[in-house]
This record gives C-alpha cells, sequence and structure tokens, in this order.
C-alpha cells in the first residue's frame, strides 16, 4: 500500500543529507548507525506524520566538518518525539508541537557528526549557529502556525550525555530533561562462554543457560532473511505484539513502514526469525550489523503459537550476541524501554536527552528535579537496573 504524506517544502531540504556527498556523509557518520544516509532515507519515506528530513552542516577552521540530521515537524505520530508531551510530563514551561527536531525522527538516536581530532565543543557551537540560521529561514517562509523565528521550537531528542555537554560548552543555556534509558551490551569475550564470564553474577549466567536449554530442547532453529523479502510475513507478527501492548496497528501500515526501511536500507536490513522444526516462524527480530556494533530495531511474535520456552529472549538478545561475538562486533545496542530485562542480561544503562536548544534556561530547576526523580525510580526498579546505570553520564544532569 502506498501512503502519500504532503509535506512542506523547506529551502535547502531537498534530501537528508543535502549539500554533503553521501560518502563524505556515511564517513562522517561512522559508525552511528541512525545518522547514515540509507536510514535518513528511510525517515524521509516512512508513513506517518508530517516531517521533512533535511540537515545543517558546516566546515570549521581546521578544515574538519560537523553536522547533524534535522526533522522539521508539522505532525508526529510517534509520541516518543513529541517534545510538548515530554515537556508537560517533566511539569516544564509548554511548547508548540510543530517546529524543528535536531535529529532523525525515527530510531531514537541523535548524535552530531564531528570530524576526527576536530574540538567537539567548537563543532557544536558552529551547529549552533547553522540552527540559528534555520530557523530564521523557517520563520521568513512562515512555515509554522508560528512564524516567529524566536518562537519556532527547536529541540535536541535522545542525545547522550557527550553531545549534551558539548551543546552546553557552546553556548545551550537549557539543562536537558530525560528522553529514555539507553541499553547497550558489551559482546566481550573471545567467544559465547567468554562472554558468559563477563557477567556481572553467576544468576544471571544460570538464568540464560536455562534459557537457551528449554528454547533447544523445544525443537526451535533460527534462520535469517533480508527484509526485502519476508516485510509482509514480519509485519503480521509485529502486529501481534503492538496490540499485546495495547496499541493497535494497521498492518498495512506497518508493512509499508518495513518495506520503505528494506528499500532504503537495502541487504544491511536483516531479518531473524525462530520456528520449530517443520512449521513456520513464530517471532522475528529486525536489525542490523553495523560499524562496531549490533543495532536490535524491532520484534515480533504470533504469541498464541508460542509454547513458552524464552523464545524472546533466545531470539532479540542470545543469538545476536552470540552473532557479534563470531564477527568481532564489540557491542549491541539493545534500545530503549524494558531496562530491567536488558539489565538482567548484561546491559549498561545510559541516559537519552532532551534539550531546549535556544531555551533561556527557564524551569532549569525542574528538569534537574525531574531527571533526579527519573534516575531515582530506575535504580529503585531493581538490583540489575541499579548496577547497570553509568553514573556518571546521569549525575551531571540531576
Amino acid at each position: 500500500m502506498a501512503v502519500t504524506v504532503n509535506r512542506p517544502h523547506l529551502t535547502g531540504f531537498g534530501c537528508p543529507t543535502e549539500g554533503v556527498d553521501t560518502e563524505e556523509w556515511d564517513r562522517l557518520a561512522g559508525n552511528h548507525f541512525y545518522a547514515a544516509s540509507g536510514w535518513l532515507d528511510f525517515c524521509v519515506h516512512d508513513p506517518g506524520g508530517r516531517t521533512l528530513t533535511g540537515n545543517v552542516h558546516t566546515r570549521l577552521s581546521d578544515g574538519g566538518m560537523a553536522a547533524v540530521p534535522v526533522t522539521a515537524v508539522w505532525e508526529e505520530n510517534n509520541a516518543f518525539y513529541q517534545w510538548s508531551r515530554l515537556l508537560e510530563r517533566a511539569g516544564l514551561p509548554p511548547a508548540a508541537p510543530q517546529g524543528l527536531l535536531v535529529g532523525p525522527h525515527r530510531g531514537y538516536q541523535t548524535n552530531l557528526l564531528v570530524s576526527e581530532g576536530t574540538d567537539r565543543t567548537e563543532a557544536a557551537a558552529a551547529l549552533l549557529d547553522e540552527l540559528a540560521a534555520l530557523r530564521r529561514q523557517a520563520g521568513a517562509q512562515r512555515l509554522f502556525d508560528d512564524a516567529r523565528p524566536q518562537s519556532i521550537p527547536c529541540h535536541g531528542m535522545f542525545l547522550d550525555s557527550t553531545d549534551v555537554r558539548a551543546l552546553r560548552a557552546a553556548g545551550v543555556r537549557a539543562e536537558p530533561v530525560l528522553c529514555a534509558a539507553d541499553a547497550w551490551i558489551r559482546t566481550e569475550g573471545e567467544d559465547w562462554n567468554g562472554w558468559m564470564r563477563t557477567l556481572p553474577s553467576k544468576r544471571r549466567g544460570e538464568l540464560i543457560r536455562r534459557d537457551q536449554r528449554r528454547f533447544d530442547e523445544a525443537g526451535y532453529h533460527f534462520l535469517e532473511k533480508p527484509l526485502s523479502e519476508c516485510y509482509e510475513e514480519a509485519a503480521l507478527m509485529s502486529r501481534g505484539t503492538q496490540a499485546r501492548y495495547g496499541q493497535p496497528a494497521d498492518v498495512e501500515v506497518l508493512a509499508e513502514s518495513l518495506r520503505v526501511q528494506a528499500e532504503a536500507m537495502g541487504d544491511a536490513a536483516r531479518v531473524l526469525m525462530c520456528a520449530r522444526d517443520g512449521e513456520s516462524p513464530v517471532g522475528f527480530l529486525l536489525f542490523y550489523r553495523w560499524g562496531d556494533a549490533t543495532y536490535l530495531k524491532g520484534a515480533g511474535f504470533h504469541y498464541d503459537r508460542l509454547v513458552g520456552v524464552a523464545e524472546y529472549f533466545n531470539l532479540v538478545y542470545y543469538e545476536p550476541i552470540r552473532d557479534a561475538l563470531r564477527a568481532g562486533r564489540r557491542r549491541l545496542h539493545a534500545g530503549i524501554a524494558s531496562t530491567d530485562t536488558k539489565a538482567m542480561r548484561g546491559a549498561e544503562i545510559r541516559p537519552l536527552w532532551m534539550i531546549d536548544v535556544f531555551g533561556d534556561g527557564t524551569g532549569n530547576d525542574a528538569a534537574r528535579a525531574y531527571n533526579a526523580a527519573q534516575l531515582r525510580e530506575l535504580t529503585e526498579s531493581s538490583t540489575a537496573v541499579a548496577k547497570a546505570v553509568v553514573e556518571d553520564d546521569w549525575l551531571e544532569f540531576c
């Protein structure tokens, strides 16, 4: 099903890497999968909402380059990317829902892209100048309901602590607000048994061994395909997962989104499925092998056909970890949500922030109080999470 979306025009936003050669952009993006040109192409064409994906970039005095994806937002249907919703939840001054999002509007990761050896604060300052110019341009073109440039929201979302520090050092006055807790699993060790020895407790290793034993005894096996060959089948399983968590979804829209992703990413978009001998698959994982990491993107199941032998954990965590170990990849990005589950399987928990790029600092005390309360709730949720939290990334903004 083709989905047509009316997207207003914004000068310079003809394609997501406008003004930069694609190969140069991807070298700059490096290991940052959600900044890669292919992923940004997917963001352009993904159905739902009304957005326009582009970028700001600048050449620096030392010969380096700095860039960041930017999304013009008229309507965003993903609640995680609705900055007005997050501000309300944190008890902070409101902002209009239309404006500029610093970052892509899919993937829950935003990174400032900076040439190796370039001062990060200098790069951030140069990007702030470019963002200010873009906001003035948006105002002059009257692209949003409120055309006054100083009133057009400009929020960076899902930034890590390193980039927030750079932006703050470059002159951003607002304190960041917690978007989500992000999970990364280190895939270290010479093999699976070596990785198991890196787990922080014997109990976790016993849990994983039990999960694997039950899965194997039930006769399950794995098969891998490119997303382009199975996006419709994956959409059906994805709908089952969303319905399980109270999020009804149109399977045709899900299939179209996966089809567009497969078209943008080619054979890099991989699907791992699990099935019992002689039966069709009951679950899928969409993932990417990218740079030094494996990125887990989404999963779905036919829940009525599961036999209750830790299918989810074996498909979504254990087999991708084995795959990463075989290929020498050092990290596995497990993403946001289900923090305790991920911590129990060796993840480190780091914060992802939203920051009001041109905010005057009103509400900074409230922002810090909100962040502290969120961190406290997180660490009190389980012993595993408390041990997995990387405090140096959190406490500076709490």
